[in-house]
């Protein structure tokens, strides 16, 4: 089994996915947007009383691949946008480099929620929405 988080943005998935495949040197495996949608047996595009030309270039389902984990997103349907609440996509990395490169790249823009710093758990940690509005946790560990 493999838990891979899914991200949902406010417009600007494709933007936000193109940043996260360079920072992660990864490579986006599959993308498709509203537009992408086949039509019903009618002959009606989209789903119920979505939109379509408000939403067809918007990302319906985009994946990235680390080489280890899948990142996966979406733009949130007209309307439906909620804020991220709760939770924290989690990276665990094998050097103080790669915490100090990451936290440098994926915080720039956003909000530090704790700054990059050594704590009595890690030799890097840190806590921090992106520009993207997006909640991450940064963590190279010490030995125990």
């Amino acid at each position: 089994m493999r838990l891979n988080s899914y991200l949902v943005f406010n417009g600007n998935c494709k933007e936000a996915f193109t940043f996260y495949a360079e920072v992660f040197s990864g490579t986006i495996t599959g993308s498709m947007t509203f537009g992408d949608m086949p039509k019903d047996g009618a002959g009606e595009e989209g789903c119920g009383n979505m939109d379509m030309e408000a939403c067809k270039d918007k990302i319906m389902h985009i994946c990235l691949d680390t080489g280890n984990d899948l990142l996966m997103g979406s733009d949130a349907m007209p309307g439906q946008y909620g804020k991220p609440q709760g939770l924290h996509v989690a990276i665990q990395v094998d050097s103080t480099e790669e915490a100090e490169r990451l936290y440098t790249a994926l915080s720039d823009g956003g909000e530090i929620i704790m700054p990059i710093g050594e704590t009595f758990w890690a030799n890097r940690f840190a806590m921090f929405s992106d520009r993207f509005g997006i909640p991450w946790m940064i963590n190279y560990s010490r030995a125990m």
